[in-house]
């Protein structure tokens, strides 16, 4: 009678078991990372002793650490406590700064659809309006060869400052989080601003520019003035939305008093 010490798996059992496709166990065995201890001569089937079912296991449990095929094979092979131990806490260690960084990064989105839906009701393409705004909080983000590339792209508000016909690109900080990035936070100090937001592509935006100006003459005390400058903070934008004719810019221009 057979101990269970003496079962074999065939790869296709063994992928049922750990609910893996058969090429997966295909590619690890390629990879030297779990290679079937026996193999037929005649038809290549691969077939598994009873132990090596542990090592998928453990194989799937570092995959799930976010290791990587190289680290899992250069951990398995010669692995003793000390190594075992030191490499788990490091590997704990960066799985839980991810955490703390997916955390961080959920509260930001969250802010920023709030953000979207506070900043929709006031959003209609006709209306322009002067409103006192505080300190604006931002990082520069350089040109379009460069601002694609910075994950803070991706989590906060896009700041665009035109200015003398040229666009410098950074992103929005919350004040609550400026303290996070430190010396990389700029700061516009409080200011009047005439606001209105375009709808559309970019490309049109100075079209907003223009309309705003128009507008300024019936809006602004007799002696202000608004500059050639403005700001604009995507609020839907290529992040949450495909086609670029639901874009909603908001558009800010510095009053001077």
């Amino acid at each position: 009678m057979k101990s269970y010490y003496d079962r074999t798996w065939k790869i296709g059992e063994l992928a049922r078991v750990f609910d893996v496709n058969v090429q997966l166990l295909r590619h690890y065995d390629k990879e030297g990372l779990l290679v079937p201890d026996i193999r037929n001569p005649e038809n290549k089937w691969r077939t598994y002793r009873y132990d090596q079912i542990y090592s998928l296991g453990m194989i799937r449990f570092l995959r799930d650490l976010d290791c990587s095929l190289d680290e899992i094979g250069e951990f398995m092979h010669g692995r003793n406590p000390d190594k075992t131990e030191e490499f788990l806490k490091e590997r704990f260690e960066n799985a839980r700064k991810k955490y703390e960084k997916m955390l961080r990064m959920e509260s930001v989105c969250k802010d920023r659809f709030a953000l979207i839906k506070s900043e929709l009701a006031y959003a209609d393409a006709d209306q322009i309006f002067v409103y006192s705004e505080g300190d604006i909080h931002y990082i520069e983000a350089g040109g379009l060869e460069t601002v694609f590339a910075d994950e803070l792209f991706y989590m906060y508000p896009t700041l665009v400052l035109y200015s003398g016909g040229e666009a410098k690109f950074a992103v929005k900080i919350p004040p609550e989080d400026a303290g996070e990035y430190q010396d990389k936070v700029r700061v516009i100090p409080p200011a009047d601003y005439l606001v209105g937001f375009h709808h559309g592509s970019y490309e049109s935006i100075y079209d907003t520019f223009e309309k705003m100006r128009q507008a300024a003459g019936g809006l602004l005390d007799e002696h202000d003035t608004i500059g050639d400058e403005a700001l604009t903070v995507n609020i839907i934008d290529q992040l949450v939305e495909e086609n670029r004719d639901s874009f909603v810019t908001k558009v800010m221009m510095k009053i001077y008093h």
